[in-house]
């Protein structure tokens, strides 16, 4: 008997063991899917993840939020509510998050083809019982049967719009697409011929192997055939495309963890910006000098002097810029323009007026002099905002260059100190150096208009405008350990910087903010962005690192959680 049972038992095992060799493996989704699209997304578990968002709080605020009222009144969602309406006739019913749920199986996966008519198909991996009770199958009736790789799918063309919609299921996949030979091919494609698809394109195949591992969410991109198209270059919300131009091709993928969501991006360089890039770590480490009481910093290869040297003038040493007038009020009457005229009382003859833009300029030349002498490798600049009563906000900002070699400090003094004093004073009279020693730490403090701090320490040259915040960048080091090669890197720390945002905005705003041709829509800044910084007021710190490499570039986006 007990002999009878282990004969019975290796006979269940082989058994077992047989079904697992000869079940079908699942096929990739993506050679399901005609050649020839400009954008695919796949989930292994689409459902789930439109489960997460139908119950999460940033859906319900969003929707609520200012930011969802001004979007519903652009353009973009005109556009796309009446393809929706177009699709939801041809359909026989508006299809609502419900009905799309109803047939979000596990792993699933959209190709868009053509953005004008918004073209796409989509596949996913269902059971039987499921789609049964979707409203999808229960209009299936009314549509038209055709037949495929020996599969019979179901169409309908709406005659108003001539939009169509056809589906399909067999072997436990879902095909939906709003063209019927986009379903025809893919049922071809189920049964095994070796027609073109999207998991043979180039574009495809090469993002894909260039990306280390699939996320919950991956988007992948046919960049060179994207900026081809008017519609992605008249809708695309970021309005760059010159710089798309330099990628063909990318992927995106979106994972979650505890308290945090990552983005990890790849994007393939065009041939001609293809090249050798120097990864030396210099980034990385002088991105450790930003310290807690920075809400903004960014880190970055200092490879244009003058981009660097304008910089340093802008956030340190050129004075703010001259208020416009007010347009509430009559404007002020106009002399005869003769200065000392009867007609002009108001123009200064007694002292020659500060320069304006030859003065930037001039300050800008002194500082790149500064910077080509010691061939900068990276910079870093931080930021933050403090109150200062009412609405009014400053953003004190500090700087570190790092250079090739020692920074010699009288030329660096001499440079700032000329620099300033095109902007500061006539002729630089009155602008000296005085070495302030109130800190533990001996730096040096140029006399003007505003604050300008100094200090150098080896390689590493310190500039800054705020006490406080300059003091922080240098209690901070820079590790031992081996650096990350990276080329940029930032970070945002949303939930710090929020409240003093938002009496930005609300300034930016002021005239909508009293009623002034407001209408019905809501002020940008104060309004739209702001509900926006609100709906997402979960996402307490956002951090972006970016690697180049020849042929390729690698970003990292994550959003910390607060706890």
């Amino acid at each position: 008997m007990k002999r009878a049972g282990i004969f019975t038992l290796l006979l269940l095992i082989t058994a077992g063991y047989l079904s697992l060799r000869t079940a079908p493996a699942p096929r990739q989704l993506a050679s399901l899917m005609p050649g020839g699209a400009l954008l695919y997304i796949e989930s292994p578990d689409f459902g789930g993840l439109l489960s997460d968002w139908d119950r999460s709080k940033v859906k319900a605020g969003w929707l609520q939020s200012v930011n969802f009222a001004g979007f519903s009144r652009s353009n973009l969602f005109t556009k796309l509510q009446e393809v929706y309406g177009h699709y939801g006739a041809a359909a026989g019913f508006l299809p609502s998050l419900a009905s799309v749920a109803e047939i979000a199986g596990g792993g699933s996966a959209l190709a868009l083809y053509e953005i004008r008519d918004v073209e796409f198909l989509y596949v996913t991996r269902i059971t039987d019982a499921s789609l049964m009770k979707s409203q999808l199958w229960a209009v299936r009736e009314q549509f038209q049967q055709r037949q495929s790789g020996g599969v019979t799918f179901y169409l309908r063309t709406d005659p108003a719009s001539r939009r169509t919609v056809a589906f399909a299921f067999t072997n436990n996949y879902l095909f939906l697409a709003t063209r019927d030979d986009l379903v025809a091919q893919a049922l071809e494609l189920l049964a095994g011929a070796q027609n073109p698809n999207l998991a043979a394109d180039r574009w495809y195949r090469e993002a894909v192997a260039a990306s280390a591992r699939a996320g919950e969410l991956r988007l992948v991109m046919n960049l060179e055939s994207l900026v081809k198209s008017v519609y992605f270059r008249s809708y695309w919300v970021q309005r760059n495309v010159s710089v798309i131009r330099r990628y063909w091709a990318g992927v995106a993928d979106l994972s979650r963890g505890r308290q945090s969501i990552t983005e990890t991006r790849v994007f393939l360089r065009t041939p001609e910006r293809a090249g050798i890039v120097h990864n030396d770590g210099a980034v990385s480490g002088i991105a450790e000098l930003a310290p807690p009481e920075g809400g903004l910093y960014r880190a970055w290869r200092a490879s244009d002097p003058a981009a660097i040297a304008a910089l340093i003038v802008q956030k340190l040493i050129r004075p703010p810029a001259a208020s416009g007038s007010d347009e509430c009020f009559a404007p002020a009457a106009v002399g005869e323009g003769v200065a000392g005229s009867e007609g002009d009382l108001e123009s200064r003859i007694d002292e020659e007026p500060l320069p304006s833009s030859a003065g930037v300029a001039q300050s800008i030349t002194a500082l790149r002099a500064l910077a080509d002498r010691n061939d900068g490798r990276a910079t870093l600049l931080v930021q933050s905002s403090a109150a200062v009563g009412g609405p009014f906000v400053v953003m004190p900002s500090v700087m570190v260059l790092e250079g090739a070699g020692d920074w010699n400090a009288t030329l660096v003094r001499d440079a700032l100190r000329a620099a300033a004093g095109q902007l500061w004073t006539v002729s630089g009279i009155g602008v000296t150096w005085v070495t302030d020693r109130s800190t533990r730490y001996a730096f040096d403090r140029l006399n003007g208009l505003g604050p300008l701090l100094c200090a150098v320490r080896g390689h590493y040259l310190y500039l800054g405008n705020d006490l406080r915040l300059f003091t922080a960048v240098l209690d901070r080091s820079i590790s031992a350990s081996a650096p990350v090669p990276l080329t940029y890197t930032a970070g945002f720390r949303h939930l710090q910087e929020r409240p003093n945002y938002q009496r930005i905005m609300t300034a930016l705003d002021f005239k909508l903010a009293r009623g002034m041709g407001r209408g019905d829509m809501p002020a940008f800044f104060s309004d739209n962005i702001a509900s926006l910084s609100q709906v997402l007021s979960q996402i307490q710190d956002v951090r972006v690192s970016r690697e180049e490499r020849d042929t390729e570039i690698i970003e990292t986006v994550e959003y910390q959680m607060a706890r």
